[in-house]
């Protein structure tokens, strides 16, 4: 039983990040934001189970991309292209043929999304070496970044109190769906141990998530991932100055 335990978790994953898709298109957005976050949660678990169970497959490897994708390939990108039509619907209605053709590029564009997190997933499944980095924005990151700034949006049409500005956002979604499949190291947050050593990081990361949750809220989801990528870029640099 207890080697079908992971699998089990990640179809709980597969189960959240479907049922969110559902939801968001059916405007209940917050019921999607906590399924997002218990598809984390599971992806979380699901791998570290399997960790300390001794529970690999090759099945369980796959299945999790195929959870993921749906989780944190299809989901963010039912976000983006949910908040991107709420931006163009308060756009002035004098705007023209200009804006006609603008809405049509940037919600083709959403398409990235997926594209780039099928790619990183792929390339996940792929890679020998999966130690202390990852290459490559990992897709549950990217999902968690655009979940927070979804949830700013919906609540109140802000983002941190700043109105959100078309070019703005999308020159972002470009960044961050780039940031999937560009080779830049980034800090695995997989726990092998508990022990202060060897995870100084991953604590560090944990212990600035929950201060800027309890100010900011789940709108502060997007700062956590920024404090990610700076402390991954900021590891890269010291162990390269270090060697």
């Amino acid at each position: 039983m207890k080697r079908h335990l992971p699998n089990l978790i990640t179809l709980l994953n597969l189960a959240c990040g479907t049922v969110a898709i559902v939801l968001t298109l059916e405007g209940q957005w917050r019921w999607a934001v906590y399924l997002v976050l218990a598809a984390a949660v599971f992806d979380f678990l699901d791998g570290f189970t399997a960790r300390m169970l001794k529970a690999y497959s090759a099945t369980g490897k796959q299945l999790d991309s195929l959870a993921d994708m749906i989780s944190f390939g299809v989901l963010p990108a039912v976000f983006i292209y949910t908040l991107f039509k709420n931006l163009f619907q308060h756009q002035p209605a004098d705007a023209g043929a200009f804006y006609n053709h603008l809405q049509w590029v940037v919600l083709v564009s959403v398409l990235l999304v997926p594209a780039f997190s099928a790619i990183r997933l792929a390339r996940f499944n792929t890679e020998e070496d999966q130690g202390t980095f990852f290459y490559g924005l990992p897709t549950p990151a990217h999902t968690l970044f655009w979940t927070g700034i979804f949830w700013q949006f919906m609540q109140s049409g802000t983002l941190f109190g700043t109105p959100l500005n078309l070019f703005f956002m999308w020159a972002i979604m470009l960044i961050m769906a780039f940031h999937l499949i560009l080779p830049v190291p980034m800090y695995s947050l997989k726990f092998e141990h508990f022990r202060l050593r060897g995870n100084l990081i991953r604590y560090l990361l944990l212990l600035l998530a929950v201060v800027i949750l309890v100010i900011s809220g789940l709108g502060g989801l997007s700062l956590v991932i920024l404090v990610y990528i700076l402390l991954s870029l900021l590891n890269l640099l010291l162990a390269k100055r270090v060697s």
